[in-house]
């Protein structure tokens, strides 16, 4: 992987200092979201720059009052959760003694055998109960209000942050603060287009565990930032129209390329998802209308389910087998010979296809999932939008290794070409790094040294 050698321009006498103000403490290895911005952090920290993670809500964690700092997170960034002790990478909360009971029995549903867990799940879906999904939208995609607002203001005048970034559109009135100095950058990392997202749960009939935002909400928001990140180059023309005032820098995930150490298993198909309203629609559909036919096509296949969406899913499918939250996906991503992304609505980057090409895998999805790589159609991936023509895209790759493996090599050498670290994240760096010399009025700076290790 290639880093960034800590060298900063001359007129430049201390890091660059980033504060990111979000409603979610990011974990590796359990959501599409968690993935991005911890790769982004890294990308940033190798460039030299200190970073301030900030939570303005005291639950950042559900209504568990415990979190335990991520390993990666604790070594990239220092943060700071509004109402909470931190004491190393225990982060403690004491308002209420309820959360305490209730989560300390949660914590004994997950030390259960998943014998017993697919018991409730099945005895859940027979009551038609609705699933609960990870995230509480009441609480995640709401604006800054009240003390909150107040924490934040603290958080700012102490750090004096040469760049904030909101985590998503709905925190940009964050960047409104007054106490935020004229020269800061002000960036939102929008991860998707939010009323093209609603849109698309509401034309399916779908509901969404998301509020509905409509485009000129979305574009109020996002013309409090002078920067838009935006994953894929889709959302990033259509923001360009939105707000044109706003610079628009389109700055995808980075992954490396992987290698396997176990071969692959005849008929293995895999998906991997975390318990987000989008990847249970799509699963769902997908359980229910295309694995039946791609088991008549191919009796002996088998479909393995990693991700915290198991625990919205009941097992009661045959050849499936749900696995929940892996920390290390490279053996199943190593066994599978067919990848899947069925989602039905969505928007912004499909993480999950990135990351199975970087793992050289074949996959198979709908139109929403290639969204923003439309140029894999055909290489790297085959598409299909009825139950007919996806089981027969599965059955095909299962049934033809000559073009799985030809798949397989147009993937290593698109994520080796697309995804490098270089490629997505220094074109931002750059960009904070001219502003500041533009403000302080010095000659213009020569291009990084980049370290390949």
């Amino acid at each position: 992987m290639a880093s960034v050698k800590n060298v900063f321009p001359k007129y430049i006498q201390r890091p660059i200092k980033v504060q990111i103000v979000s409603r979610e403490i990011p974990v590796e290895n359990t959501i599409g979201n968690a993935t991005y911005i911890l790769n982004f952090l890294c990308y940033l920290r190798q460039a030299g720059c200190e970073i301030e993670y900030i939570i303005p809500n005291s639950s950042p964690n559900g209504k568990a009052p415990w979190c335990v700092i991520s390993p990666t997170l604790f070594k990239l960034a220092n943060l700071s959760v509004k109402d909470n002790w931190k004491i190393g990478r225990l982060l403690l909360r004491f308002n209420s003694l309820s959360d305490w009971f209730i989560e300390s029995l949660r914590l004994i549903y997950d030390r259960l055998p998943e014998t017993l867990k697919n018991m409730y799940r099945s005895a859940r879906e027979q009551r038609q109960l609705t699933p609960l999904y990870a995230v509480a939208s009441d609480v995640w995609n709401a604006p800054i209000m009240g003390e909150e607002s107040d924490f934040i203001r603290s958080q700012f005048i102490r750090f004096k942050p040469d760049v904030v970034i909101a985590n998503y559109a709905f925190l940009a009135n964050v960047l409104d603060s007054p106490v935020l100095d004229k020269n800061v950058v002000k960036v939102i990392l929008t991860h998707d287009v939010r009323h093209q997202r609603g849109a698309q749960f509401k034309k399916l009939g779908l509901a969404s565990s998301e509020p509905y935002w409509n485009q000129e909400r979305e574009t109020l928001e996002l013309s409090k930032a002078q920067v838009l990140l935006a994953i894929q180059q889709e959302d990033a023309n259509l923001f360009k129209e939105m707000v044109p005032q706003c610079e628009v820098i389109c700055m995808p995930i980075s992954v490396k390329c992987h290698s396997h150490a176990i071969a692959q298993v005849p008929g293995r198909c895999l998906f991997v998802g975390s318990r987000v309203d989008h990847n249970y629609y799509g699963l769902q559909w997908f359980l229910e209308n295309v694995w039946s036919k791609v088991i008549e096509l191919n009796p002996r296949s088998s479909l393995y389910i990693c991700g915290t969406v198991c625990d919205l899913i009941p097992e009661s499918f045959p050849n499936v087998r749900l696995l929940g939250r892996v920390d290390d996906l490279k053996p199943e991503y190593g066994a599978a010979e067919v990848c899947l992304v069925p989602l039905l609505a969505g928007s912004g980057l499909k993480i999950k296809l990135v990351e199975a090409m970087s793992y050289s895998r074949a996959c198979v999805s709908t139109s929403v999932g290639v969204q923003g790589l439309r140029d894999i159609v055909g290489t790297t991936t085959l598409v299909a939008d009825t139950a007919e023509d996806f089981a027969m895209a599965v059955h095909t790759l299962l049934t033809h290794p000559d073009k799985r493996r030809w798949m397989e090599e147009q993937a290593y050498r698109y994520v080796s070409e697309k995804f490098s670290p270089e490629a997505t994240y220094q074109p931002f760096v750059d960009y904070i790094h001219q502003h500041l010399q533009q403000v302080s009025n010095q000659p213009p700076i020569v291009h990084f040294n980049v370290v390949r290790s």
